[in-house]
């Protein structure tokens, strides 16, 4: 069993998608820190199938979202994506560091960082 649950931890991994970890953007006191606002989805990168995924909590209808390049800052897409669940193409962009940011309607904005390879 134990072998099993260890094997479990990077399923994601092991097909391709790696955890993009968000940040909430903005000015917090120290207790929010480990509060996760209702509408921050979770962020995926997958190497197999070039695309981000966006798994939204479902608590708003859409977000806006920018990737920009980590080096020289040019937006290279932005898009609307469902707040329940979606997924951007990312084929077309060149190897590099990316930083994804996500606006939701309701205010809040999220940031991460990935790398394509």
């Amino acid at each position: 069993m134990l072998v099993f649950l260890l094997c479990g931890i990077n399923v994601n991994y092991a097909f391709g998608e790696e955890i993009v970890n968000m940040q909430h953007v903005g000015i917090h006191d120290d207790h929010y820190k480990d509060f996760k606002p209702a509408d921050e989805p979770d962020v995926y990168y997958d190497s197999s199938s070039q695309s981000i995924i966006i798994d939204g909590t479902g608590y708003v209808s859409y977000y806006d979202v920018v990737i920009e390049s980590a080096t020289s800052w040019t937006v290279m897409i932005s898009t609307q994506v469902n707040g329940n669940y979606d997924t951007i193409d990312i084929s077309s962009l060149p190897a590099g560091m990316y930083c994804i940011t996500i606006d939701s309607p309701t205010g809040n904005s999220y940031e991460g960082f990935f790398d394509t390879y």
